[in-house]
């Protein structure tokens, strides 16, 4: 769906120096969209991804700012008719009670299926996880209606696709350091991971469909496999004999407490461990009928060693 061909039409992109902005941004491009390109950290676009520059760079206007600071609301809200969120959800309520997106007349928001898998969760900060998306999707909804604005929410599964995840990537590491991956029981939960482009292909559908108005949609990947099995296939792009070792959830649990030690992997905890055996399956049949969501089956692609 593109722009139309007239004056192109604006959509701004916050959080676009993430993995579903790496191919979101130049997807809007490519459609005759004017890109306004959000980010903390914009110098981030410029770093390489699997050893290539980050596409659409140059065609997007990028902009440093912060939503949490509503100073930085002037620099990119005015004059964009879609707002495009890949950050918290909780912050597209907040910017929109302070009126620092008056301009904007749709807004497309990711949560996560966390919601309902970490459901059940014992674990503090898991706990507030589900209760800030609980939140986000309430003051989405109620925010958007106050303000006149159309609203879809994504809830995608597992993401990888770009080099920039904590999914496939933390696995591919452990298994390239460790040439073995522990697995709690059998590794016989099911998952869907999804493609990072694969969302993105979504986010320009919903800009032009009015069926998604005011609904959310689970986007989960298009093949269901078993953990083991995802596991395995990451093995084989790693280019390592695949060793799977059974191991107790107490076991696997405490070395991700210790991980959990490291700024970067300070959520990891043992409801992970723990969460192997479950099925993590999500239908995508409402995104398929209004989207035309069509996802690729599980493809790994991880970043080669340097």
């Amino acid at each position: 769906m593109t722009a139309g061909s007239g004056e192109a039409r604006t959509v701004v992109v916050t959080g676009a120096a993430s993995q579903v902005g790496f191919f979101l941004v130049p997807r809007l491009v490519a459609a005759g969209f004017r890109v306004t390109a959000v980010s903390r950290r914009p110098e981030a676009a410029a770093t390489a991804s699997f050893g290539q520059a980050w596409p659409g760079q140059g065609a997007a206007r990028w902009v440093r700012a912060d939503l949490e600071h509503p100073a930085d609301d002037a620099a990119w809200s005015d004059g964009n008719a879609a707002w495009i969120h890949l950050g918290p959800l909780p912050l597209v309520p907040a910017v929109l009670a302070r009126g620092g997106a008056t301009a904007v007349r749709r807004v497309v928001a990711f949560g996560s299926t966390s919601r309902f898998t970490k459901a059940a969760s014992t674990h503090p900060r898991e706990r507030r996880i589900v209760a800030d998306l609980e939140a986000g999707e309430e003051g989405l909804a109620r925010g958007c209606s106050a303000h006149g604005v159309a609203w879809t929410l994504f809830r995608p599964t597992l993401i990888y696709g770009a080099g920039l995840d904590r999914n496939v990537m933390v696995i591919a590491g452990a298994i390239r350091r460790f040439r073995v991956f522990p697995l709690v029981g059998n590794g016989q939960g099911l998952r869907q991971p999804v493609h990072a482009d694969d969302l993105a292909a979504a986010c320009v559908s919903a800009l032009d469909s009015p069926a998604s108005d005011g609904r959310a949609y689970d986007l989960s990947g298009g093949e269901v496999l078993s953990y083991r099995e995802m596991v395995s296939r990451i093995f084989a792009v790693a280019g390592i004999a695949p060793r799977l070792v059974p191991v107790p959830v107490g076991a696997v649990g405490f070395a991700l407490w210790c991980l959990s030690r490291l700024p970067r992997y300070r959520d990891f905890n043992i409801e992970m461990a723990r969460r192997m055996a479950d099925d993590m399956v999500f239908p995508n049949d409402a995104a398929a009928r209004d989207l035309g969501y069509r996802p690729r089956p599980f493809a790994p692609v991880v970043v080669p060693p340097s």
